[in-house]
């Protein structure tokens, strides 16, 4: 029988976890909509991908800065005061009269959403115990693919009926919904005798935390197939009318997504990461092909299915992995360097993506060209990161080793 200290489903858990998957709703449903709200304002695919841009500055700048303050200032004034703040800034793209202000917001808005995100995330890790904390990393990076699997059909669905004031009014709302959550949690600040003196730490541990920058680059990889493809989605179904309900092909991905999560920790438990990288590399390409030469609406459904099950598979799975070796102390850098993989590499997606339409002026052969992420996705797994102490088999061989083995 577990103690009480081994609880999983504690409430300051269930608190952080509900915040979490509040602001991960509100990230992707703007995600779903955020093209054609610049398309209303005006722009084009270029702003749209110039956006992303932004957004991967901002998070780029803001995260490592982030996880420093989390390991050693105020792990509660960074969730209460970003939270706040983020609930009110979705004003500002209901209110921008020119693309050059929509830049400025969206740079506003990355910035403040990565240091939340990022606080919402350490402060998960420390409620959990020994005995639940790979259990508790995997359910907390299942909330990414709840949100992605739900929030972009809400969002598509907000701005064909109320558009953009209802779209960042009831993500504002969301956002500080989970504002309210977390006022009631109880926070778990370091104690002095735990923070490392900022005069002796090393250039490379303030910016980011090398144990997690594995973890962080595969799922940079499929932020970046992601990210090329989300912003101009409901554009490109539009486009080709074969799916007269763009909010369709998300609920197909929802559905996979739930269905990865009946196996991914069973998969992660017994055989660690290797075998969810190759079989999210099939997922989603397979998902690529179909969404991209499918004139039936059946087949365009089946490769979001596709798409969902990777991504379900991927994400839960490599956040175990980014704080598998880390110690309590460098969570904060943890968390940080693992969602700038995500962040990051979601908003050169769409930069890329952005780029290549307008270059051959072909949604199609955009996506097509996307495919070749994964072989790549693969190959830096099998030949450098399946070699790194984060990954699944080194890290249980480590285990297994007698305390004074040489």
């Amino acid at each position: 029988m577990k103690t009480e200290h081994a609880r999983l489903w504690t409430p300051d858990y269930c608190r952080i976890l509900a915040a979490n998957l509040l602001l991960l709703v509100a990230g992707n449903a703007m995600g779903s909509t955020f093209s054609l709200y610049i398309f209303s304002r005006g722009g084009t695919e270029m702003d749209v991908g110039i956006c992303s841009y932004i957004q991967a500055s901002a998070c780029l700048l803001i995260r490592p800065l982030a996880g420093w303050f989390l390991d050693h200032r105020s792990r509660r004034a960074m969730v209460i005061w970003g939270l706040f703040s983020l609930a009110f800034i979705q004003l500002g793209f209901i209110f921008a009269a020119s693309i050059l202000l929509i830049y400025f917001v969206r740079f506003v808005h990355a910035a403040v959403n990565a240091a939340a995100s990022t606080a919402l995330m350490t402060n998960a890790y420390d409620t959990l115990s020994a005995e639940t904390f790979t259990e508790g990393v995997g359910y907390f990076g299942f909330s990414n693919s709840v949100a992605n699997a739900i929030a972009p059909g809400v969002g598509l669905w907000l701005w064909n009926r109320f558009g953009a004031a209802g779209v960042f009014g009831v993500i504002g709302a969301a956002i500080f919904a989970g504002f309210l959550l977390c006022r009631g949690f109880h926070f778990h600040d370091l104690s002095a005798e735990l923070r490392t003196p900022f005069r002796q730490e090393k250039i490379r541990d303030l910016i980011y935390e090398k144990d997690a920058l594995p973890a962080s680059v595969l799922e940079g990889f499929i932020a970046l197939g992601s990210g090329a493809i989300n912003p101009y989605l409901s554009v490109f179904l539009i486009q080709r009318a074969v799916l007269q309900t763009p909010g369709l092909f998300y609920t197909a991905q929802a559905a996979g997504t739930f269905s990865a999560r009946l196996f991914v920790g069973r998969i992660s438990r017994r055989w660690g990461e290797a075998p969810i990288v190759y079989l999210s590399a099939i997922m989603f390409s397979l998902g690529i092909l179909a969404l991209t030469f499918s004139n039936i609406p059946l087949l365009v459904l089946a490769g979001a299915f596709l798409m969902g099950i990777g991504y379900g598979l991927s994400v839960t799975g490599f956040q175990i992995m980014s704080v598998r070796v880390v110690a309590p102390e460098r969570r904060g850098a943890a968390s940080s360097t693992y969602s700038c993989g995500w962040d990051v590499f979601a908003a050169l997606g769409g930069l890329l993506s952005g780029t290549l339409i307008t270059v051959f002026s072909s949604y199609q052969t955009a996506f097509c060209l996307l495919i070749l992420i994964y072989p790549v996705f693969v190959l830096v797994y099998v030949c450098k990161i399946s070699k790194h102490p984060s990954a699944f088999r080194n890290y249980q061989r480590a285990a297994q080793r007698p305390p004074f083995a040489t």
